[in-house]
């Protein structure tokens, strides 16, 4: 009994300590009790505990005792996704699958098929009832959850709360602007910082990598008289390492004026690689900013500086980089420190933060439209 007490406490603890300083801890019945003195403002450490304890799945009842907080927790989390997080999951999956079928039936059209509202919008019904762009939905989707889940299982693992993934619906190329985790604790120190960060791109670079595999292997070459209505036309102009080599050994080179036409799960994959690649750069919030702040700490500031710099300048080739650019000047550049930044990461979490640099550099992708 003791030692699942002692389990508990160590599970919970985490979640106070920045906020609280633990006085007293004991057992009632099924529950654990917390006498908290408040470190700082009590209204805004009110409602951080409550948030916090509520994303951990705990249920508890607080009662204020003058300067003194009783806290009273089921030591049994329940993990409950909340109904927001799963509208928007859906809303998003039909998002995707929307923008697979118009955009890639609509953005190319070879000369000779009617241009007319009337015929854009029968030819994307039809492709829509034939089962056109589930194989990206899937595809896509699978990577971009897989990716969230990495961080949310990360986060768990070093008792940093989080929120569950919130996807997020967009009317763009692919149907969506991904999804974010909102982390609702401190990040205690540069190990916790990096595995976090990390966790996710490296899940989802490897989902990235198996749909790419796969789809590049049902890809082939064509003529531009060969390209009809929702082909998926490509070229290695300023493509990324990974997909140069991939497309080399699975459909050979390119023949003068020949295009690859790529099945929707290369192109998929193609999507994962660049969206992992984005978010490894090292700036600010994104997971690349935890990961070059983990294992530099302060000098990620300067690549941070140098990676903004070099996306003015791609913004040239390809405008959505000038986008990215403007994100991280809103949000901030430099990262904040952890709650213990002098405890050394340790080598796993260091050979984590290297993996993936070295994905980054293997999957970005210059002039990606």
């Amino acid at each position: 009994m003791l030692d699942r007490l002692d389990k508990s406490v160590a599970a919970i603890s985490p979640l106070l300590g920045d906020l609280f300083e633990i006085a007293a801890v004991y057992r009632r019945d099924s529950h654990i009790v917390f006498s908290l003195a408040f470190r700082a403002d009590r209204e805004r450490s009110l409602l951080l505990l409550k948030d916090r304890l509520k994303s951990a799945g705990y249920t508890f009842v607080t009662h204020v005792q003058g300067d003194i907080l009783i806290l009273s927790v089921d030591p049994r989390p329940r993990l409950k996704i909340p109904r927001t997080n799963i509208i928007l999951f859906v809303l998003t999956v039909f998002s995707v699958y929307f923008a697979a079928v118009f955009w890639r039936y609509n953005l190319v059209r070879p000369s000779g098929y009617a241009e007319d509202l009337a015929s854009i919008v029968r030819e994307t019904v039809q492709a829509l009832l034939s089962g056109a762009g589930i194989e990206f939905t899937v595809a896509l989707m699978s990577i971009l959850l897989v990716h969230e889940m990495g961080h949310f299982v990360a986060s768990r693992r070093r008792n940093i709360v989080t929120s569950w993934p919130y996807f997020i619906p967009a009317p763009n190329l692919i149907g969506s602007f991904g999804a974010v985790i909102k982390s609702k604790s401190p990040f205690w120190n540069r190990r916790d910082l990096i595995e976090v960060g990390a966790a996710g791109p490296i899940a989802g670079w490897i989902v990235s990598i198996a749909w790419l595999l796969y789809g590049l292997s049902q890809s082939q070459a064509v003529a531009p008289s060969s390209i009809m209505p929702g082909d998926i036309p490509f070229s290695l102009t300023g493509e990324s390492i990974l997909m140069r080599l991939g497309s080399l050994l699975f459909m050979g080179p390119l023949p003068d004026g020949f295009s690859y036409r790529l099945t929707e799960a290369a192109f998929a994959g193609w999507v994962g690689l660049l969206v992992t690649a984005i978010n490894l750069l090292p700036i600010g919030q994104l997971d690349g900013g935890h990961i070059v702040y983990g294992l530099l700490k302060n000098r990620q500031q300067v690549l941070g500086r140098i990676a903004m710099v070099a996306l003015f300048a791609l913004g040239f080739q390809s405008m959505m980089w000038w986008f990215f650019a403007a994100f991280g000047l809103l949000f901030g550049v430099t990262h904040p420190p952890t709650l213990d930044d002098s405890k050394h990461p340790g080598q796993a979490a260091t050979l984590m933060g290297i993996a993936a640099l070295i994905i980054l550099f293997l999957s970005f992708t210059p002039a990606p439209f």
